[in-house]
């Protein structure tokens, strides 16, 4: 009796890729899944620039205040479109060097990603072409006052109104003392801030705003109120099409704080300070 070898039905070969209608699907998860996490991710990079920027306002104040204690002499911090610097009242100098971050980019553009409104100074925009034409016109004639505003540095600085004689050194101590970044080189441009808004610290660390302007009472900072959010602050930090924002409180005493905050609205144009002043764009 032979025998003969048992045949077995082979099995049907393996399906190799997708189907068109499992790629749609896969295609359509996608597209889902970027719709919910694209505004995320985007609000996720705009609060990280934020706090870049909330901690270079920090760094330039505490400087300022730590170089008024040190040196016992008074050290203002002037605000520019920029971004704050600090100024050495005595040498007429800015001292900052690289604690100040002039790249430009978001406050520094035209128009800005971010700028900022100066509460002590009734919510002045950082970035206000209507106030800069101004002061460009005010400057071409030499009999008229400048109007204070926040310039771009670089524009502020070229303009011979802004500067001193090289030649002068002002008080004699200057040339003999140096706060940190060379405010003592007599060969350094000196310049005239006084069209300028700015809050000055003294040798005890106390500090106080620029003519005509005052303090925001730092119980309207800690007010958040039902909107959990503080009106405005000495300084708020806003951005383009956000509601997210830095509130900055500096205190008499030379003490400084910052919240973020959402804002009642968003602002929609560059420069936009309304959220924080109640009035127009």
């Amino acid at each position: 009796m032979t025998s003969e070898p048992v045949k077995f039905a082979s099995p049907s070969p393996l399906r190799a890729g997708f189907t068109m209608i499992e790629l749609m699907v896969v295609v359509a998860i996608i597209v889902m899944a970027s719709g919910v996490m694209g505004p995320t991710i985007l609000d996720f990079m705009k609060n990280r620039e934020l706090e870049g920027i909330r901690g270079q306002f920090g760094r330039i104040f505490n400087k300022a205040r730590l170089d008024a204690v040190m040196f016992r002499r008074d050290m203002s911090v002037v605000f520019f479109r920029e971004g704050p610097r600090v100024y050495d009242e005595l040498s007429k100098q800015f001292t900052d060097g690289d604690s100040w971050s002039s790249k430009g980019g978001a406050l520094g553009s035209s128009p800005p990603e971010i700028w900022y409104g100066l509460g002590f100074a009734g919510g002045v925009s950082s970035y206000d072409e209507d106030r800069a034409a101004l002061v460009v016109k005010s400057r071409k004639d030499r009999g008229k006052t400048i109007p204070r505003s926040i310039p771009s540095f670089a524009e502020w600085a070229a303009d011979s109104r802004s500067l001193y004689s090289k030649q002068a050194t002002g008080s004699g101590r200057s040339s003999g003392r140096s706060s940190g970044g060379g405010s003592g080189d007599a060969s350094k441009q000196r310049y005239r801030t006084n069209d300028l808004y700015k809050m000055t610290f003294n040798r005890s660390g106390t500090m106080v705003f620029s003519a005509g302007c005052s303090d925001v009472p730092t119980s309207i900072f800690n007010n958040d109120g039902a909107s959990g959010r503080p009106k405005t602050a000495d300084v708020v930090i806003l951005q383009y099409d956000s509601q997210m924002a830095c509130f900055i409180d500096v205190r008499p005493t030379g003490q400084m704080r910052s919240k973020m905050r959402p804002l009642g609205e968003i602002p929609t144009e560059a420069g936009d300070v309304s959220p924080i002043t109640g009035g127009a764009k």
